[in-house]
């Protein structure tokens, strides 16, 4: 949740959070739970009625909406095969749409633009783009759905702040940046909403403090991913026709509760919008509750791509050398392993790792306790066996 950074941008990895990537929390105390057998794989939920519809009747709601926010537990395989099914029949349905990503900054539209256009290859992309640095998690995952829309001319939208600004606002606030960089964040920060506060108090909470100055300054930094992505969104629909449509691709937390990006981009652009959340059937919280989305499409069990989560927050070396370790969650999988703030990760099991999609993919293979990493320490190399999870 989104989820953090050294020199000019260290990277949360899904095998922990990211920064400005929000996850769904399920409600504690009073929350209603459905009984198992509620629901099945495949069924989709309207919120507001509990009642379930066919995909069709969704589709028929979702094409009345301006923006159809598309949720996403950021490395969930399900969530991203729902996201792909909706896209494609909205895509076809309209072809005034355009598909706005939370993984891409805004400063990255004219890469886009040019991808879009045939331009750039897959790798110039995420190259020109610093995929890895700005995201981080594996492209793998969006392949499929930005692939789909450049086939179907669908425009690719950046949505996001630029991380390494928002660093520096978690560090010493909106009031820190000078005037070109604070050009590039949105325009407005809607500072004194009560029910946003409590929310990203919340995430407050969740996170590794590292060099994040205090609450107001970690608040200021989540709203700039928030305010960022909802002034481009209204900006983007003010550019399309009436029968115009934004397909957004975003973390669930950005849009739960009522609050997030939907609001935000709202305060700023009246219009329709509709909200999706994919929720795996084994979900310990409720699916039927508007503050999750207005719709829920019912998943398999929680992916593997969930598991091995380390506590870590790494940077990639520029020489390709591995992954500085730049702090570890107390009590973590990490921590338990032995590993440091400064070491270097270079090879899992017998697996080198020059990147973050090396280090997804190797944890993703068998899940912890079933690995051995590697690491420098100033001058010395040596391997630990990762621990099941504490």
């Amino acid at each position: 949740m989104h989820h953090f950074y050294s020199r000019a941008l260290a990277v949360w990895l899904s095998l922990l959070v990211l920064a400005g990537c929000s996850t769904l929390e399920p409600k504690g105390g009073t929350t209603k739970m459905e009984p198992p057998a509620s629901f099945k794989v495949g069924d989709i939920v309207e919120t507001k009625t509990g009642k379930t519809l066919p995909v069709h009747a969704l589709m028929e709601q979702l094409a009345r909406a301006r923006i159809v926010y598309l949720g996403e537990a950021h490395t969930s395989i399900e969530d991203h095969r729902v996201q792909l099914e909706l896209f494609k029949r909205l895509s076809a349905a309209n072809p005034h749409l355009c598909l706005a990503m939370e993984m891409f900054p805004r400063t990255a539209q004219p890469i886009l633009d040019e991808y879009g256009a045939g331009g750039l290859s897959r790798e110039q992309l995420l190259k020109e783009a610093r995929w890895e640095k700005v995201w981080g998690h594996p492209f793998r995952l969006y392949e499929a759905i930005v692939e789909a829309a450049r086939s179907a001319n669908v425009r690719i939208v950046g949505l996001n702040a630029p991380p390494d600004v928002v660093s520096k606002i978690a560090r010493g606030g909106i009031a820190s940046l000078s005037p070109e960089e604070r050009s590039k964040v949105a325009r407005d920060f809607h500072l004194d909403e009560p029910g946003n506060r409590l929310r990203l108090h919340g995430e407050y909470i969740r996170h590794i403090r590292g060099e994040i100055k205090d609450f107001e300054t970690f608040y200021e930094a989540q709203l700039a991913w928030e305010e960022t992505m909802a002034q481009t969104l209204a900006e983007t629909l003010k550019t399309l026709p009436r029968e115009g449509q934004i397909v957004v691709l975003i973390g669930k937390g950005h849009m739960t509760k009522q609050l997030g990006v939907p609001y935000l981009t709202a305060k700023r652009a009246e219009h329709s919008h509709k909200t999706v959340a994919p929720l795996p059937v084994d979900h310990l919280g409720s699916v039927v509750d508007p503050d999750v989305a207005d719709y829920v499409w019912i998943t398999d069990k929680a992916d593997s791509s969930h598991k091995g989560r380390l506590g870590l927050m790494v940077r990639t070396l520029d020489d390709g050398r591995g992954l500085e370790v730049l702090s570890v969650v107390a009590g973590s999988i990490a921590e338990h392993a032995g590993i440091l703030k400064g070491d270097v990760i270079f090879m899992i099991d017998s697996v080198p790792v020059k990147s973050l999609d090396d280090l997804h993919r190797a944890m993703a293979r068998e899940g912890t306790g079933n690995h051995r990493i590697f690491i420098r320490r100033g001058k010395r190399e040596m391997s630990v066996p990762l621990p099941a999870a504490p």
